[in-house]
């Protein structure tokens, strides 16, 4: 069987699996809610993999396997950083439902815009989160390219590897909303996990004899790859702990994922999926001694693209038919978590940036201009790709950082400190992507062992203090109303106020 025909096969099974996706979120697709958040009635079954699809993408695919091979033991960064977020998730997120729940925040910028009663917080939010997230969606499409490519031998371009799997991409999430991508997401799963589970297996026994022995020579033969900083030089325990620490804070500041807690039926659902999202963690550690192994079984070489050698290996080890499972799961792991992405992104602009600047707009044609504006939105992101490669590299580096000085605003501010304002939400995210911005493209990231973003977060933070405790706060009586039913033991005019969630659970 040709390379060629291995992936027309693939991209076969890609469409099938989309159109089965669409078929199931369809039916729920009518309106905003609908369609964003599958109207907050999903089980603990479908959250678990449109989590798990959402963060667990094509990095986690070949990214990660290239960071190992490239970077060796500091790959193990992006282990830990999961692990903190879900248990910051099983504290925050059932919070974030109830509050959505009641208001009918289908947005993280809705969430902004009510906590600080700003309308103008949540446009600019909306905004700034929207340009961030295209460097996730850039990320998408690299890895999509470079899945066709290795399969396709150079046959087909970078530029119609592109075109092919986001039209399936765009057309998907525009029929078929959150729902469908989560029984997508589900197919995906379960594909990666079977993909990786058999390399992960095969590959240390046919190349090395053993697990043993292929951990023996990692010891013996690239000692490099398995200590701080080791092979990637500045990346030593300190920058391990602070982007941790950075990340772990930061997760849940992404739109796309802030959102999802908006999806679940219920506060108990978020718990738990944050309680067996870790399960997940072990592809990550798979994938990561893959890609020690690639250093073996490869060769170390710069002019070797990291984010390539799983699919090389899949490609030098397995039968024919196994390389088409393979590319399958690798497709959907760079098509399906674009989804939410793209969603996420279009509802930011249509409901957060434009409604409120043109509010007599009608609810219904919001939510047509959220699903147009998909086409947009990904055609942007695939034209810098393409065009500015360079351009999206640099914003790919600081994305993350970016994004995580967000976390003072949305979950401090958000949920625990009623002091915070507007203003000091403002002037914390601007001094802190200017601090990370400078850092890291003037090349100082880490900083003295310790991650750009990490102390762009720490002026972030005293700043938000400083000008919050010198500015007025949201009045009393509208921040009562914003957490009554969040923190039911508050009283509220001397009496206590018990969600009705929580009266119908205890009559159970």
């Amino acid at each position: 069987m040709s390379t060629s025909l291995i992936l027309g096969i693939s991209i076969g099974f890609v469409i099938i699996i989309t159109l089965f996706g669409v078929a199931f979120g369809k039916k729920d697709s009518h309106n905003m809610e609908g369609w964003l958040v599958s109207g907050r009635k999903m089980g603990s079954f479908l959250v678990w993999f449109l989590l798990g699809s959402e963060i667990y993408t094509a990095f986690t695919f070949e990214g990660l396997a290239g960071y190992a091979y490239k970077n060796g033991a500091a790959a193990f960064y992006n282990v830990a950083l999961n692990d903190v977020a879900y248990a910051l998730g099983f504290l925050i997120l059932p919070t974030i439902w109830i509050i959505g729940r009641k208001f009918g925040y289908v947005t993280q910028s809705d969430f902004v815009a009510g906590r600080y009663e700003s309308r103008g917080l949540g446009v600019f939010v909306a905004l700034t989160s929207a340009i961030i997230m295209i460097a996730y969606i850039d990320l998408n499409i690299t890895g999509l390219s470079a899945i066709m490519q290795v399969i396709g031998q150079g046959r087909i371009s970078t530029t119609w590897a592109d075109i092919i799997g986001f039209l399936i991409l765009t057309l998907s999430v525009f029929f078929g909303g959150i729902r469908g991508n989560a029984w997508q997401a589900a197919i995906k799963d379960i594909l990666m996990l079977i993909a990786i589970g058999v390399m992960f297996v095969v590959i240390p026994v046919h190349y090395f004899g053993s697990f043993g022995h292929m951990y023996h020579q990692f010891q013996s033969e690239i000692p490099s790859h398995l200590i701080l900083p080791g092979v990637s030089k500045n990346e030593g325990p300190t920058w391990l702990i602070t982007t941790v620490i950075l990340n772990g804070l930061g997760q849940w500041m992404w739109p796309q994922w802030f959102g999802v807690s908006f999806t679940a039926k219920s506060p108990r659902t978020l718990k738990i999926q944050s309680i067996f999202m870790p399960l997940y963690q072990l592809v990550k550690v798979a994938v990561i001694t893959i890609g020690l192994a690639a250093v073996l079984i490869l060769g170390f070489s710069k002019n070797i693209n990291g984010n390539n050698v799983v699919m090389m290996l899949a490609l030098k080890t397995f039968p024919e038919w196994f390389v088409v499972l393979f590319t399958v799961a690798a497709m959907l792991a760079a098509i399906i978590p674009a989804g939410p992405i793209i969603m996420t992104s279009s509802s930011l602009i249509s409901h957060n940036v434009i409604h409120p600047v043109f509010p007599k707009i009608k609810d219904k044609t919001i939510y047509h201009l959220t699903k147009i504006l998909i086409f947009p939105l990904t055609i942007i992101a695939l034209i810098l790709t393409l065009v500015l490669p360079s351009l999206i590299a640099s914003i790919l580096l600081v994305a993350y950082d970016f994004i995580s000085q967000l976390f003072p605003a949305v979950v401090i501010g958000g949920l625990f400190w009623r002091r915070a304002t507007k203003q000091g939400v403002i002037s914390g995210i601007i001094v802190g992507w200017v601090i990370c911005a400078y850092l890291v493209l003037t090349k100082h990231d880490p900083l003295g062992g310790w991650n750009a973003g990490f102390i762009a977060l720490f002026a972030n933070l005293l700043v938000f203090f400083i000008v919050s405790l010198c500015t007025k706060p949201v009045a009393k009586q509208q921040l009562d109303e914003f957490f009554k039913e969040a923190f039911p033991t508050t009283k509220v005019n001397d009496e206590v106020h018990i969600p009705r969630y929580l009266q119908d659970q205890s009559s159970n």
